[in-house]
Parts: structure tokens; C-alpha cells; sequence
């Protein structure tokens, strides 16, 4: 099986903007990884060699702004759907046909939205830790300045490290925090997405297969949310995983993509 060690890195210019993603695997059908608030790719580097051998070609964007991406005109994307057209420009420039779209946290919300308005062009959805609409995190454009919140990169940090399940290992929860530091002026756009994302009227028009996955110890995406949102798809499924937090791909990727796997091939996808 593929290791971390296999995960290949590229650049690629989308609509201007050099964009860097992480690949594993050299055939198999197209799933594309969206990362949580403030994060990378880094946050897949477990689970891709998983998902490669499961027999997806997996691919794990930097969205702009963040790590090693650029941001687009120098701006940071202020709302979920500014992140969901880029990936659909990510993924229409490297050709992909009908990929599966994965993500956590925003990048749940950005596969929701992502399906909301292209359907038709991807094979099936698996939004972990996201919602139709998620206002559960307070706008947080006033704490952009650094003179108004100079802890800012700390609240970022506690909020990533205090949602993770009770159980994670001490090295994976060091290795989450050096994940999230140096992130706030992209974490600052990606919550204000997060607070105002609402696509729950669009919902009912998705005709492919979308899994919503929550954390039972995640304490950002309440059930009721997610049922919601379940409850507006046409071919929605929910999943609730016990000891799980807001990062389920980088807390047990090996589940993950056994369920991801499960999903794909119940819907004909792989």
C-alpha cells in the first residue's frame, strides 16, 4: 500500500492563480480533498495513500490564501461559495470527469455548495463536519486586525485543538496545532464563509449521493444541523461516529476511507 512518502506535490495555475495540491495514486476514479479553516493539504496526508489504495486517484488542494496557494488578486475568499468555484475551476482544470468532492469543516460546506451548483458534474459528495447552513461561529471579521485581537492565532489554534475527539493521540493533536499557525488572515475569511453559508433551498435539486459525516465530540456541527441538511437532499445519507471530532480524516483516516469506499461503491461510483 502507499505511504505518506507517495504523495507527489504540483502547482497549477487556476484563473491566474498559482495553486498548489497534493496526488496519490495513478489511476482510479477522481476524489477531490477540501481542508478545514485555515489549514492544507497536510490535513489529508494520512488518509490519501488510504483513498489510493481503496482505488481513488486523490487529489488534496491548498485553497487560496492558504499555505502554499496564492491568494486570488491578493484577496482572501470571504464566503464558501468563492471556495466552491474555485475548486470546480481546480477541477476542470486538471480535467477531471464526475470526481467525488470530499472535504471537513468549510470544506464540508464548500462540498455542499459545490454540489448545490455542479451536480451534474461530479459523481457523489462526502461533506464531513459540514452543513447547508452553519451559523455556529460568529462572524469573526473584527478580529482581522492584529492590533484588535493579537491572540487571534491562539483562538484559532484552542478552537481547532478543544473540537478534536477526547481520544486523539498527543502527537496528532502537536501536529494539528503547527497545522493551524501562521493561518489567521485566511482563517478570518473562512469563518465569516462558514457564518453566513446557507444553500438549503438549493439542496433539492442535487441528484447524486451525498454522505454527511459528524463527529459525535465535535461541538461545531450540532445533530440537528446535520439532519437538516440531510433532510434537504434528495439522496442524503447521515453518518454520527462515536469518539470522533471535527477533523475525522485526520483522526482515523483508515475509517474514513473504509466508509468513503462503502458509499462510492453502494452508489455504483467506483
Amino acid at each position: 500500500m502507499a505511504t505518506p512518502e507517495d504523495i507527489t506535490g504540483h502547482y497549477i495555475d487556476v484563473n491566474g492563480t498559482r495553486t498548489f495540491y497534493d496526488e496519490c495514486g495513478s489511476s482510479g476514479h477522481p476524489l477531490v480533498c477540501i481542508h478545514t479553516a485555515g489549514a492544507s493539504s497536510l490535513e489529508y496526508r494520512y488518509i490519501l495513500p488510504i483513498y489510493a489504495a481503496h482505488g481513488f486517484h486523490a487529489y488534496a488542494l491548498d485553497l487560496p490564501g492558504h499555505a502554499r496557494s496564492y491568494p486570488v488578486a491578493w484577496q482572501q475568499h470571504r464566503s464558501i461559495h468563492e471556495h466552491a468555484e474555485f475548486v470546480h475551476a481546480f477541477v476542470e482544470t486538471l480535467g477531471l470527469e464526475n470526481p467525488v468532492i470530499t472535504g471537513c469543516s468549510i470544506g464540508g460546506d464548500i462540498t455542499l455548495d459545490y454540489a448545490a451548483h455542479h451536480w451534474q458534474e461530479m459523481a457523489a459528495g462526502i461533506a464531513m463536519e459540514g452543513l447547508g447552513r452553519s451559523p455556529t461561529f460568529p462572524c469573526p471579521t473584527h478580529l482581522e486586525h492584529p492590533a484588535w485581537a493579537p491572540g487571534w492565532q491562539d483562538m484559532m489554534e484552542r478552537a481547532a485543538l478543544e473540537s478534536l475527539g477526547r481520544n486523539t493521540a498527543p502527537a496528532l493533536v502537536e501536529e494539528l496545532r503547527w497545522q493551524h499557525r501562521n493561518a489567521q488572515r485566511a482563517a478570518v475569511g473562512d469563518l465569516e464563509g462558514w457564518s453566513q453559508h446557507d444553500v438549503l433551498d438549493k439542496l433539492g435539486a442535487v441528484q447524486r449521493p451525498v454522505l454527511v459525516i459528524r463527529g459525535e465530540d465535535d461541538f461545531w456541527v450540532p445533530r440537528e444541523l446535520v439532519e437538516e441538511t440531510v433532510a434537504a437532499l434528495p439522496h442524503g445519507e447521515a453518518l454520527h461516529l462515536d469518539d470522533i471530532g471535527h477533523y475525522p480524516m485526520f483522526e482515523a483516516p483508515q475509517q474514513i476511507a473504509d466508509i468513503t469506499d462503502e458509499f462510492c461503491r453502494r452508489h455504483g461510483v467506483l
